[in-house]
C-alpha cells in the first residue's frame, strides 16, 4: 500500500511525539552490550531491521524528553551508538582552534552551485566510461513493516554505518585521512565516493553518510581525523561533525524520494524546541541546502540513467497503447515521478 505525504508526516510526528510517552526503555540491561554490525551489503536483514526498531523507540524516548525538559540528555547507552570505524578514524588531542560565534554562522558553499558541480562530476565521468545509476534502495525485510522507511530509521538513530553498510567505508576513510586538514570539499568527496561504487549515486551518498555519523555519540567527535580533514561548510559554526552528516543525511532522504525538505523543517523546530537559543543555527541550515540538493539531484539522475529511462519509454508506451484502447482515464504518478491521466497498468 502506497503511503501518501501526509500519512508519512503524521507517522513521523507521532513516532517522535505520542509513541515515546508510553513506552519503557526498550534495551533491557542484558541486551545494552548487544553488538551488531553488517560485515557485507545487505539490501534486506530480518536481524538488522529487529534491532534497528528498538533503537529507533529509544532515540524517540530520548527525543520527547529533550523537548520536555529542554536540556541535552543522552540516549541509553548501547554498543549499537559505539562507532563501528574508530579504529580506522580515532578521535585525536585537540589542537586545532576554530573560531565558533553560533550567532554570526554563514555559508562558505553555494548549494545551487555545489548541486551544479555535482551534476559536472558524474557526467565528466560519464565521459570516461563510467555510467550514472540510481540504485537499489535499503528495504524492511519481510514481516519488519514500518510507516517509516529503513533509510529514515537509520538516519533518525545515526546509525547506517550498522545497519546499510555498504562495503567501501573503509576506502574512503583512507582517501579522506591523505588529505590535507581542512581541505576536502562536499564535491570532492562525493567524487571520490561516486568512483568507489562505480557509478551508484545512492550507495555515494549512503558510503559519504556512513563514515561522516559514525562517530555521533562520541563526547570529542570533533576531533576525528576524517573530520579535520574536512572543509567548513559554516564559517563560526560550532557544530561542524553535525553540519556535514546532517547535510549529506539530508540529501541522501531527498535523493532517495523521502520528504526532505518538510524533515529539515521540522528538525529545525524540533533543535530550537529542545535546545533554546544554543541551536546550531549552522546545523539547521545544513539540513535545508543537503534536503534541495538531494532532490534536485534524484531529478537529474533518473534522466541520465539509461535503464530508468528506458523502462520509462516502455511504460510510456504500454499506456499509450492502453489509452488507445480504453476510454476511461484516471490521473496517477508514473515510476518517473510525474503525473499522467490514462489508464492505471
Amino acid at each position: 500500500m502506497r503511503i501518501s505525504l501526509f500519512h508519512k508526516v503524521m507517522l513521523s510526528i507521532s513516532a517522535i511525539v505520542l509513541l515515546p510517552a508510553c513506552t519503557v526503555p526498550v534495551f533491557a540491561q542484558s541486551n545494552s552490550f548487544i553488538q551488531y554490525a553488517q560485515e557485507k551489503l545487505m539490501l534486506k536483514d530480518r536481524k538488522g531491521d529487529r534491532l534497528l526498531l528498538q533503537l529507533f523507540w529509544d532515540t524517540c524516548e530520548t527525543g520527547l524528553k529533550k523537548c520536555v525538559l529542554r536540556k541535552n540528555i543522552a540516549p541509553q547507552e548501547t554498543q549499537l551508538r559505539l562507532p563501528r570505524f574508530l579504529q580506522e578514524n580515532p578521535i585525536l588531542q585537540n589542537t586545532l582552534v576554530r573560531m565558533v560565534d553560533n550567532s554570526r554562522v554563514r555559508p562558505l558553499f553555494d548549494a545551487q552551485v555545489t548541486v551544479a558541480n555535482l551534476k559536472k562530476i558524474i557526467r565528466d565521468e560519464r565521459a570516461r566510461g563510467l555510467h550514472v545509476s540510481f540504485g537499489r534502495i535499503h528495504t524492511w525485510s519481510a514481516g519488519r513493516t514500518s510507516g517509516l522507511s529503513k533509510i529514515i530509521m537509520a538516519l533518525a538513530t545515526a546509525s547506517s554505518s550498522r545497519f546499510l553498510y555498504v562495503g567501501h567505508e573503509e576506502e574512503l576513510i583512507e582517501w579522506i585521512k591523505t588529505r590535507p586538514d581542512n581541505s576536502v570539499s562536499i564535491e570532492a568527496l562525493f567524487h571520490k565516493s561516486y568512483i568507489l561504487n562505480g557509478g551508484n549515486v545512492y550507495l555515494t551518498l549512503l558510503t559519504i553518510e556512513n563514515v561522516l555519523s559514525d562517530a555521533t555519540f562520541e563526547k570529542d567527535r570533533e576531533n576525528t581525523v576524517v573530520n579535520r580533514k574536512l572543509a567548513d561548510l559554516y564559517a563560526g559554526s560550532p557544530n561542524k561533525f553535525g553540519d556535514w552528516y546532517h547535510m549529506f543525511g539530508t540529501m541522501l532522504a531527498g535523493y532517495v524520494g523521502e520528504p526532505a525538505r518538510l524533515i529539515a523543517k521540522l528538525y529545525g523546530i524540533y533543535r530550537r524546541i529542545s535546545r533554546g537559543a544554543s541551536a546550531e543555527k549552522a546545523t539547521i541550515a545544513a539540513d535545508k541546502a543537503g534536503a534541495d540538493m538531494g532532490v534536485e539531484l534524484r531529478g537529474f539522475v533518473f534522466e541520465q540513467d539509461t535503464k530508468i529511462k528506458a523502462k520509462i519509454a516502455t511504460q510510456i508506451q504500454q499506456r499509450e497503447t492502453l489509452v488507445r484502447a480504453s476510454k476511461g482515464n484516471i490521473k496517477y504518478f508514473g515510476a518517473d515521478g510525474q503525473m499522467y491521466i490514462g489508464p492505471r497498468f
